[in-house]
């Protein structure tokens, strides 16, 4: 089976165009986002200069002399997880050889049929752990009321707007999440359901599940019933968020302010995890803490992003930004000012901010925070590689 994934075709020759067109309606892509392009490989590698990468693409090569360049060209923009199929004109046993162990996933020899790529990329995911899977960013507030929901429902948001792949967003606060209002939902099934019986959960319930917020972002909401809440298994959650992440580019965990078994394993294993407090002394404490408690288990090349929140709402009992930084010894990723009337303004409308705003500076700053965060900022995400070890990437 194709896990759901976004999968770009560039192709140069009419008869690919025609012969692929069908690709966007065929069954077996049913969940996944087909996008065509025009060009080849130097259309692929001009477009990525400036946009993250799906987890395929289908690139019909030019033609010339210089494959290896165009090679090299593409390899510098693309993502480390993203895989290549690359359809040219030669049918030969070492050319397709040479390009296999440049790392290229699979060479296509013209003429090329809609079956045959999706035989290609089947034979990439033919074993479900092969599947491509999202990664984790948990948020998690010093303590309660620093506005940590309110962050990470705004930063799924904006990461599916960066990466226009899916994301979905997990409320597990089953006692007291706000996703329902702050996405302005209604929801039949809530996360609570789908962790009442982890092991009937599968991907096609999850999907059932998910509720649909615009193109690429879906949520699982909380209940936010305090009186129906129950604590989950970490078994439970951690079938629930590897399905998750077998569904998305990017699932953002909204995590309650309960210290427990599975609240710390995802603290512990996430990919990115964000810590949100405010400038005040009780933060500090708990900021100090849970960075001494973390950095053994997650390593220091993992360490959490601050998010110092609500900047000069108390100008003269605050703690400076500087001091929080020397005590804390973390230094922020994002400060956020103390802007009650556009959070309030965002909340009463039931929107995102950058939906409320688009033009405001904490909008825009979220917005390059999301791209660090995700790994696919075209300035910082995409460095340039030796030629020795030009197309590695493909071969994950």
């Amino acid at each position: 089976m194709i896990p759901r994934l976004t999968l770009d075709l560039f192709l140069t020759t009419a008869d690919s165009r025609q012969s692929l067109a069908a690709l966007a309606r065929h069954g077996a892509l049913a969940r996944c986002t087909v996008r065509s392009h025009d060009g080849g490989l130097a259309a692929a590698a001009a477009h990525y200069a400036a946009t993250p990468t799906p987890p395929v693409l289908v690139v019909e090569d030019e033609g010339g002399d210089d494959l290896s360049a165009r090679l090299d060209r593409l390899a510098e923009v693309c993502d480390p997880a993203s895989r290549v199929l690359l359809i040219g004109g030669v049918n030969d046993i070492h050319v397709y050889r040479r390009l296999r162990e440049r790392g290229v996933s699979d060479y296509l020899p013209r003429p090329v049929s809609a079956e045959h790529v999706l035989e290609a990329i089947r034979a990439l995911f033919h074993d479900t752990q092969a599947a491509p899977r999202g990664k984790t960013l948990a948020v998690w507030g010093a303590r309660g009321g620093v506005g940590a929901s309110t962050l990470a429902q705004n930063l799924a948001w904006t990461a599916s707007r960066h990466l226009r792949e899916p994301v979905i967003y997990l409320d597990l606060d089953l006692a007291f999440g706000t996703s329902l209002l702050s996405f302005n939902l209604d929801a039949k099934q809530t996360a609570a359901d789908a962790l009442a019986n982890p092991e009937r959960l599968d991907e096609v319930l999850l999907e059932r599940y998910l509720i649909e917020y615009d193109e690429h972002l879906r949520v699982l909401a909380a209940p936010g019933d305090p009186a129906g809440a129950s604590s989950p298994s970490l078994e439970g959650v951690e079938r629930l968020l590897d399905l998750a992440r077998r569904l998305s580019a990017l699932v953002v965990l909204d995590l309650p302010h309960h210290w427990c078994g599975w609240t710390r394993h995802l603290l512990t294993q996430a990919d990115e995890l964000v810590l949100v407090a405010t400038p005040d002394l009780p933060n500090l404490r708990e900021v100090k803490t849970l960075r001494e408690t973390l950095e053994p288990l997650r390593g220091a090349t993992a360490a959490p992003r601050l998010v110092l929140n609500r900047m000069d709402a108390y100008r003269k009992t605050q703690l400076a930004a500087k001091d929080f930084v020397a005590n804390a010894g973390l230094a922020p990723a994002l400060t956020l000012p103390f802007d009650p009337l556009l959070f309030g303004d965002a909340a009463n409308r039931g929107q995102m901010l950058g939906e409320c705003a688009k033009s405001h500076r904490v909008p825009q700053a979220l917005a390059q925070f999301a791209a660090q965060l995700t790994g696919k900022a075209p300035d910082a995400g995409k460095s340039a590689w030796s030629v020795a070890g030009v197309l590695q990437w493909l071969k994950a």
